[in-house]
C-alpha cells in the first residue's frame, strides 16, 4: 500500500518525533511511505525529494510559517496548499495512492486533502494535533465571529467533514469534537493518541552533564523542555521558581525554541535565579542525556484554553521513566491519565500553593518518585506506542489484507 502523509513539517535528517515513528510502523508492516511537508526556507529556494528505502520526503519551499509574525505566517499557510498541489503533480505524479493520512495544523490544507481524495479515490484518517481556530481565540489572537474566524472555522470544517476517520490525542478530545461539531458522524472520532516506538532508557554518567550544566547535584530536577510557546503559560513557571527561590531540594531546567524563549531569557536576567538553568535548542545526544539525568518531567497548559491538548513530550518523559507534574487547564484530562495510572501529580494552571506542594512532595520522596517513574514506563507500553496507532488507523480501511505487490513506485 502507497500511504500519502501530508503534515506541516518533517524534522531534520537524524531527527525523529511522532510522526517518524509512526510511519515507520507502516514501513515495518509493508507499506510504502510518501510524505509531503513544508520546507521552511523561503520561496527562493528550490522543493526537493529525499528517498531511503520505502520513505519518500517531499520537501515543498514555503513561507516562513513557525518563526514569523502572524500576518506573514496566514499567507504562507494560505500558499501551502496550491504549493505542495503542484509538487505532488510533479514529483509523485506516477504514484497511485491508496491511504491519505494528515495531521492538523493546519487546517487551511482542507482544499489540498479534498482534491487528493477526489483524485485518488481513497480514504481519509485525519490525526486531530490542535483545535483550531479556538485555541487562538482562547488566546485573543482572533476574535470569534470575525471573517478571519468565520474562514478558518470553515476550513476546520471542511476538514472533518473529508476525513474518513478523525484521530484525537484523549478520551476529552474525542468528547469535545462530537460536542462541539454535531454534524460529524460519533462513529468516526476516536481516540488515537500521540505514540512513539519507545527506546531503552540511556545510561549517563548523572554526576558528569549535572556539573556541565550548572546542576546541583543533591536537587531534585524538574525540566521543562520543547517548544517554548504561548499556550504553556510560562510566566506561572517563572513566578513558581522565584516563589521556590530559598527552596535548595527543587531546580528548573528549561530549554527548547518557540516564540517565548526571550520572555524566559528576559526574565532569567533580571531574576538571575539560583535554582534554574535555562538553555536553548541541544543537540540530540545532549537532549537526551539531559532527559536521562532530570526526575521529574513537567506538563505546563495554560488555563486559558477551553480546548483539550495533549503535549507529545508527556512520551518522553514517560520513556525515560519519569513521573510527571501536570499545570493545566480544566478542559484537558493529561493530569487525570497521568493521577490515574500512579505515574505523577496535576494540578490547574495558576494554582502556586498547589504546584509548590507538588514540587516539595517530589523533591522529598524519591521512593515514591522511582514508583511513579516505572509506571510511567508501563503507562507509556500499555497506551502510547505507535504499533498501536498503526492499528487503529489501518483496521478502518481493510488495507491488510491488500498490499500491493508492487508497492513502491518508480520515481
Amino acid at each position: 500500500m502507497n500511504v500519502l502523509f501530508v503534515t506541516i513539517s518533517w524534522p531534520r535528517e537524524g531527527e525523529r518525533n511522532i510522526y517518524t515513528h509512526l510511519m515507520d510502523e507502516f514501513i515495518k508492516n509493508g507499506h510504502t511511505v510518501f510524505v509531503v511537508c513544508s520546507d521552511e526556507q523561503g520561496l527562493n529556494k528550490s522543493t526537493r525529494v529525499s528517498i531511503e528505502k520505502n520513505l519518500h520526503v517531499l520537501q515543498v519551499s514555503s513561507g516562513n510559517i513557525k518563526k514569523a509574525p502572524y500576518i506573514k505566517k496566514g499567507v504562507a499557510l494560505l500558499l501551502l496548499g496550491w504549493q505542495m498541489k503542484i509538487a505532488i503533480r510533479s514529483y509523485y505524479k506516477q504514484v497511485d495512492f491508496d491511504l491519505i493520512v494528515c495531521s492538523t495544523p493546519p487546517i487551511t490544507l482542507s482544499g489540498l486533502v479534498a482534491y487528493l481524495k477526489n483524485k485518488y479515490q481513497i480514504p481519509v484518517y485525519l490525526l486531530l494535533k490542535d483545535i483550531w481556530p479556538q485555541s487562538s481565540v482562547d488566546f485573543h489572537i482572533i476574535k470569534k465571529g470575525s471573517l478571519i474566524y468565520r474562514f478558518f472555522r470553515y476550513h476546520e470544517k471542511k476538514m472533518y467533514g473529508i476525513a474518513d476517520m478523525i484521530g484525537c490525542m484523549s478520551p476529552k478530545g474525542v468528547e469535545y469534537i462530537i460536542k462541539k461539531n454535531p454534524f460529524i458522524s460519533t462513529a468516526k472520532v476516536e481516540e488515537c493518541p500521540n505514540s512513539i516506538i519507545p527506546g531503552n532508557k540511556l545510561d549517563v554518567d548523572t554526576k558528569y552533564i549535572r556539573e556541565k550544566y550548572q546542576i546541583p547535584l543533591d536537587a531534585t530536577v524538574f525540566i521543562f523542555s520543547g517548544n517554548l510557546g504561548r499556550g504553556h503559560g510560562l510566566e506561572f513557571l517563572i513566578a513558581a521558581i522565584k516563589a521556590l527561590g530559598d527552596y535548595k531540594k527543587a531546580f528548573f531546567l528549561i530549554g527548547g525554541a518557540g516564540t517565548h524563549f526571550e520572555v524566559l531569557r528576559k526574565a532569567f536576567e533580571t531574576m538571575k535565579p539560583t535554582n534554574a538553568y535555562l538553555y536553548r535548542r541541544l543537540p540530540k545526544e545532549d537532549f537526551e542525556q539531559i532527559i536521562a539525568t532530570s526526575d521529574v518531567g513537567l506538563i505546563l497548559l495554560d488555563r486559558a484554553y477551553s480546548v483539550p491538548q495533549f503535549p507529545s513530550r508527556l512520551l518522553s518523559y514517560l520513556e525515560n521513566k519519569k513521573p510527571v507534574l501536570c499545570a493545566i487547564n480544566e478542559g484537558t484530562d493529561i493530569g487525570d491519565i497521568v493521577e490515574l495510572h500512579k505515574c505523577g501529580k496535576s494540578v490547574l494552571h495558576g494554582d502556586m500553593v498547589k504546584f509548590v506542594e507538588a514540587v516539595r512532595f517530589f523533591s522529598e520522596n524519591p521512593e515514591k518518585r522511582k514508583e511513579m517513574g516505572k509506571n510511567a514506563r508501563k503507562l507509556l507500553i500499555e497506551r502510547y506506542t505507535a504499533d498501536k496507532s498503526y492499528r487503529k488507523i489501518v483496521r478502518h480501511f481493510d488495507i491488510e489484507n491488500s498490499l500491493k505487490t508492487n508497492s513502491t513506485a518508480t520515481m
